[in-house]
């Protein structure tokens, strides 16, 4: 770089400099204005005005990439490998936030900026035009710093202004409005369950599940029974088994009767281990797609029974996307429960559909289907946030808009949207009937 020695600050120098960030609280008088604001998840910047170069000491011509430095107030606007010359003379703020800095990803227009360099101590600033620029010319510009926020470029909101006169056009100013509110954070299900009584024949627990995205994922299946007791619950299921099939039902993938039989190193590692011997558990890696898991009794046995699924994998892109359990209903605690745990993953909430299945079972040659099923569902306080008897009560166009409606109008659906945290629904009969029903969980996009 040429020698910056003629720029060394005097005391005149510095009560310019003084000067000018008292006027700097004051409007600017037209000039050069850049905008740097957050545009969906890209940071943009853009810029428009004249220049009067008059007051400037031209330093040199070279080339820059649009790029922005907030530790030492330094940002440049326009187009990738622009041919620029270089002003001393402006004076203002020193920085705009503590970022050290980031390049563009895009550039288009007149590149224009300001830049403070650092030399034998002292913080020199220059103003950056189009190489030959004509004083007075009017300049346009635009940067975008894709993938990012304002908060992770290190900017501070506010107005900052560079000026070196008090005439027409003689500042620059960045304008950095305040930041846009954190979207709600996203939620991704990390953990699905069903509850039911599990009988012989048609009647076990018979769960399904999908995984989305394209990567693998560990998943961890429990099947419970013997533990229920110890909240309260009567005639539990003594010694569950379970299987896994998959995707879509078809070939048997995995079996387990007594979870220490095998994995137990591997289970306990996931801090997941049931806490009776008899029941069961599966640690498997499974690709996308779909898959069923059935919950029955040993030797015929029958009780209440709980299938788990958890999501031990959670970064990776694929992700637990629904679950749909078919079980017995019955009355009392004998109803069907379908639970789900919420976790933040960084996005929008999850919207969510729950529903119960009871008529149209029979089309599936499912013997004793609930007639009339009803649906609640319940926030992590048990407090009930949603019910729906027959689906077409409310939110009808909704629900038809998902492609997931009901095919029986006597069948019930919950369309809503949740933060994190754990729910619970449970489907009853209308009227305290019994029969056979699906709860199904749909995490929609």
């Amino acid at each position: 770089m040429k020698s910056l020695e003629f720029l060394k600050p005097t005391l005149a120098t510095t009560l310019a400099i003084v000067l000018a960030w008292l006027l700097s609280v004051r409007p600017a008088q037209a000039g050069y204005v850049v905008t740097l604001q957050q545009v969906g998840p890209d940071v943009v910047a853009t810029g428009s005005g004249a220049i009067n170069l008059t007051g400037l000491t031209f330093s040199q011509s070279t080339t820059v990439n649009p790029a922005i430095r907030p530790s030492d107030a330094s940002i440049y606007t326009g187009p990738i490998s622009s041919t620029v010359d270089y002003y001393g003379g402006p004076s203002g703020p020193t920085s705009f936030g503590s970022g050290l800095g980031k390049s563009a990803s895009s550039g288009s227009g007149d590149m224009v900026g300001t830049s403070g360099v650092r030399y034998a101590g002292y913080l020199y600033r220059f103003l950056t035009v189009p190489a030959g620029y004509v004083s007075g010319t009017a300049l346009s510009d635009s940067a975008t710093y894709r993938g990012t926020t304002l908060a992770a470029l290190g900017v501070t909101q506010g107005t900052y202004v560079w000026m070196w006169g008090t005439g027409a056009n003689q500042n620059f100013t960045l304008q950095i409005p305040p930041f846009p509110p954190l979207p709600p954070p996203a939620t991704n299900i990390t953990n699905i369950s069903t509850r039911a009584q599990v009988l012989t024949g048609d009647n076990i627990l018979d769960g399904g599940f999908i995984i989305t995205g394209t990567e693998s994922k560990d998943i961890l299946i429990r099947g419970i029974g013997p533990s229920l007791s110890s909240v309260s619950l009567s005639g539990v299921l003594a010694d569950p088994t379970l299987e896994l099939h998959g995707p879509n039902s078809s070939a048997l993938l995995a079996t387990n009767d007594n979870w220490q039989d095998t994995q137990a190193y591997d289970i306990q590692a996931f801090g997941l281990p049931p806490t009776n011997n008899l029941e069961s558990a599966i640690l498997v890696n499974l690709q996308p797609g779909a898959y069923t898991v059935i919950l029955a009794g040993k030797d015929g046995g029958t009780g209440i029974g709980l299938v788990e699924v958890y999501d031990v994998d959670q970064g990776r892109d694929s992700m637990l996307a629904n679950i749909s359990t078919r079980g017995s209903v019955g009355t009392g605690d004998d109803v069907l429960i379908g639970g789900f745990i919420l976790q933040p993953d960084g996005g929008a909430s999850s919207t969510i559909l729950a529903r119960a299945i009871g008529p149209s079972l029979a089309a599936a040659q499912v013997a004793g289907p609930l007639e009339d099923p009803e649906i609640e569902l319940y926030d992590s306080n048990g407090a009930s946030i949603a019910f729906n008897d027959n689906w077409k009560d409310s939110q009808e166009t909704q629900i038809e808009a998902t492609g997931l409606a009901p095919q029986n109008d006597q069948e019930s659906a919950i369309l809503t949207t949740l933060a994190a945290g754990p729910y619970t629904a449970i489907v009853r009969g209308v009227n305290m009937t019994s029969g056979v029903a699906l709860v199904e969980i749909y995490r929609l996009p």
